[in-house]
């Protein structure tokens, strides 16, 4: 089991979706960023505009960039899902808000090819008010500033993925440091609050 790793042993799946809007049942993924990360490591990435077969609202594109015309010739949600499942494997699944790119990813995946996605979930923003209490917003752009990470291109998959996994392998630094967590299952324990009892 991944969660039995050392997390020098761990594959985390760092993922990021662009969306048409907040609800996993109606809306529509626009794109997708993925990174593999291992030992601290970026091992492999896979990222690509998605076609929504819906109209992108104004106010997505305003926010994202990603416009109808960019998406028309983007493989499909049901194109992409198996390949979305593959590069997931049995890595831990992290997210910045994993909540929202968790709905997304499973939900998409079953409704297009009824792939179900049982990863382990790890959110990168449960850390953060953990490891960086005192910031005054937990979302990805104070995040990264606070540990001086560049975020690539804001409100795009892969630059959104690329910065959170770079919080990852500083936060996987931090709790082996500090909090003595060496193992996958202790991380995955550790985002809701447990702390091993030499740390206490």
């Amino acid at each position: 089991m991944m969660q039995d790793s050392h997390l020098s042993d761990g594959t985390f799946v760092v993922v990021d979706v662009e969306t048409t809007g907040l609800s996993p049942a109606e809306d529509r993924i626009t794109e997708i960023a993925m990174m593999k990360v291992k030992n601290g490591v970026l091992l492999d990435e896979f990222s690509t505009l998605v076609n929504p077969l819906v109209t992108i609202p104004a106010s997505i594109t305003n926010l994202t960039g990603i416009d109808n015309l960019m998406v028309a010739d983007a493989p499909t949600a049901r194109e992409v899902a198996p390949t979305i499942a593959e590069f997931l494997g049995n890595s831990v699944f992290v997210a910045h808000n994993a909540q929202f790119d968790w709905g997304f990813v499973t939900y998409t995946a079953m409704r297009e090819r009824g792939i179900e996605i049982n990863n382990p979930q790890l959110c990168t923003v449960k850390l953060s008010r953990i490891i960086l209490p005192h910031l005054p917003s937990k979302s990805l752009g104070p995040v990264a500033t606070a540990l001086n990470i560049t975020i690539p291109e804001r409100h795009r998959a892969s630059g959104d993925a690329y910065a959170t996994a770079l919080v990852l392998v500083k936060f996987i630094s931090y709790v082996q440091r500090k909090h003595d967590i060496h193992l996958v299952s202790e991380l995955l324990r550790f985002q809701n609050g447990w702390l091993p009892a030499a740390s206490k």
